[in-house]
């Protein structure tokens, strides 16, 4: 019998479900799927909103007969997901396919960020690549139009939209009967208790000793000068000089060297902050009546 998720982490990016998605898999009775048999990287398969990504994402699943294939080897264990952060923000799509692929009675984990520090370190993260040469103030005015300008760039530049998460979470708690919220400063804070939460929602041993001292994916950085971001993302010319000059130890001592100088830690500007937090305002206080938490720091 084909074995297919009963768990779903659907987002939001930014937030943690990296970190989560591994030390779920540390459980011994959960199967989440990260490397495919060729070695490719599955963690997102994004499969359940292959239309609307496809074009969009350099990684993903698109087929239902790969997608079904990602969980192959599955074994004793009861509880299989998957973590594809993109589905809380197209819920509409991604709720549809849902429950017409996995059925109803799936159970939904999301994890949650201050819209405000998540639409920052989206930021930076896209940053780090050619994707995003535009300062985050130019970049929050260009928002509107960038998905529907260019039918091949990120929704992760959606830096404001995507923390609009009122209308998602509504629609998934809607949407299914079991619907696990998650904050990302709890998750920070007691890395240990809310996996053994998750334990207990997933109806796993929560007793499991899981190793929470690395976080993954974890973002900051950003380069602040674009000719040197050019040179070591491109296969430029003088790259590719420098790659063949000097020994390997010389190679990784001068990149280290430039990676001090042109990637910085940039913190958001005041003003920047004040304008998103009165941007927010009103979702935020919706969504915390919906989950019944206070999020009034988020708003400080």
């Amino acid at each position: 019998m084909q074995k297919l998720p009963n768990f779903l982490i659907v987002g939001a990016a930014k937030c943690g479900t990296s970190s989560l998605h591994n030390y779920l898999n540390q459980h011994p009775d959960i199967f989440m799927p990260t490397f495919n048999e060729e070695g490719r990287n599955v963690k997102e398969p994004q499969f359940l909103i292959s239309k609307r990504l496809k074009d969009r994402l350099h990684f993903g699943v698109w087929e239902w007969e790969e997608y079904k294939s990602l969980f192959n080897k599955v074994n004793s264990e009861n509880a299989i997901g998957e973590s594809s952060v993109f589905y809380l923000y197209y819920y509409k799509d991604a709720i549809k396919e849902i429950k017409s692929r996995l059925g109803k009675d799936i159970k939904i984990i999301i994890m949650l960020r201050n819209p405000i520090d998540r639409a920052y370190s989206a930021f930076q993260h896209v940053s780090r690549g050619l994707i995003e040469h535009n300062t985050f103030e130019e970049a929050l005015i260009l928002e509107n139009s960038r998905l529907q300008n260019n039918k091949r760039i990120t929704p992760m530049v959606m830096y404001k939209d995507m923390g609009m998460y009122y209308r998602m979470v509504k629609a998934y708690i809607e949407g299914f009967k079991d619907v696990h919220i998650i904050l990302h400063e709890d998750f920070n804070a007691s890395s240990n208790k809310v996996v053994k939460d998750v334990f207990r929602f997933l109806g796993v041993d929560k007793n499991q000793v899981i190793d929470t001292d690395i976080r993954y994916n974890v973002g900051g950085k950003r380069w602040v000068n674009t000719f040197f971001k050019n040179i070591f993302i491109n296969e430029s010319k003088l790259k590719l000089v420098f790659k063949r000059i000097g020994s390997r130890k010389f190679r990784e001592y001068s990149t280290n060297i430039i990676y001090k100088l042109f990637k910085k830690n940039i913190p958001m500007k005041n003003d920047t902050r004040q304008y998103l937090i009165n941007f927010f305002k009103k979702d935020i206080i919706k969504l915390s009546g919906i989950i019944g938490k206070d999020l009034t720091n988020w708003i400080k």
